[in-house]
C-alpha cells in the first residue's frame, strides 16, 4: 500500500483509514413514521495513515513531510484503498512523529489529511430588479455629477463677485465717480478749446 503526497512517496505504511460521511438534515414530522431526510452534500473526506521512515534517508523524508505540513498548501494526493484509486488534492491537518530509543534512523509518523476543494469563483450579480439596467448609465450619472459640481463652482464665483459690489442695488451711487473720471479725461481738451477761443477773439 503506497501513498503519493506531493513529490513524496510514502511506501512503508502500517495503517490507513478513510472517513467519509454524508451531511443529512432530519426533520421530524408529526404523525409520520420516520423522519423527513434532506441531503445537504457531504463534508470533505478525511484520511488518516501511519507509516515508518527508516534507513539513511529517513530524516530527509521526515523533513519533507514536515515542510509540506508547515506550508499548509494543497498537495496532490494518490492512494489505493479497498481496490479503488483516486486522485485529488489534500491539506495536511495533523502530523505526529515518534522515535524509539536506540533506533536513530527510524521514525514512526501519524498523519491526518483532508480533501481540499477549490473555492468557487465570486459571482458578480446585479441587485434584484436591476438585472436589465444599462451599465452605461453609471458613466452618464458620473458626468452629470461633474456638471453639477462645475455649475456650483460658477455660482460660488458669481456670489463672491456680487458680495464685493455693496452698492450694486443703487446705480446713482456710482455717478460721482463717473463724473470725476470724465473730468480727468476731458481736462486737457478744455484747455485746448480756451486757447483757440483766445486766438479768434
Amino acid at each position: 500500500m503506497t501513498i503519493e503526497l506531493g513529490d513524496l512517496s510514502l511506501d512503508h505504511l502500517t495503517h490507513i483509514q478513510v472517513h467519509e460521511q454524508a451531511r443529512i438534515a432530519r426533520h421530524p414530522v408529526p404523525g409520520m413514521s420516520g423522519d423527513l431526510s434532506q441531503a445537504l452534500g457531504r463534508p470533505s473526506v478525511e484520511i488518516i495513515f501511519q507509516g515508518i521512515f527508516y534507513g539513511e534517508n529517513a530524516l530527509d523524508n521526515l523533513g519533507k513531510l514536515r515542510s509540506a505540513y508547515l506550508d499548509s498548501s494543497p498537495l496532490d494526493f494518490f492512494t489505493e484503498t479497498v481496490g479503488e484509486g483516486y486522485f485529488t488534492q489534500v491539506l495536511i491537518t495533523r502530523l505526529d512523529v515518534a522515535q524509539r530509543a536506540g533506533r536513530l534512523d527510524e521514525f514512526d509518523y501519524h498523519c491526518h489529511v483532508v480533501e481540499y476543494v477549490e473555492p468557487p469563483e465570486p459571482v458578480l450579480a446585479a441587485p434584484p430588479g436591476l438585472g436589465d439596467l444599462d451599465l452605461g448609465l453609471l458613466d452618464e450619472a458620473t458626468a452629470f455629477i461633474d456638471d453639477v459640481q462645475n455649475a456650483l463652482e460658477q455660482v460660488s464665483s458669481l456670489t463672491d463677485l456680487l458680495a464685493g459690489a455693496q452698492d450694486f442695488g443703487n446705480p446713482t451711487s456710482r455717478l460721482p465717480g463717473m463724473l470725476d473720471q470724465f473730468t480727468s479725461l476731458t481736462g486737457p481738451g478744455a484747455g485746448t478749446l480756451n486757447n483757440l477761443l483766445s486766438l479768434f477773439s
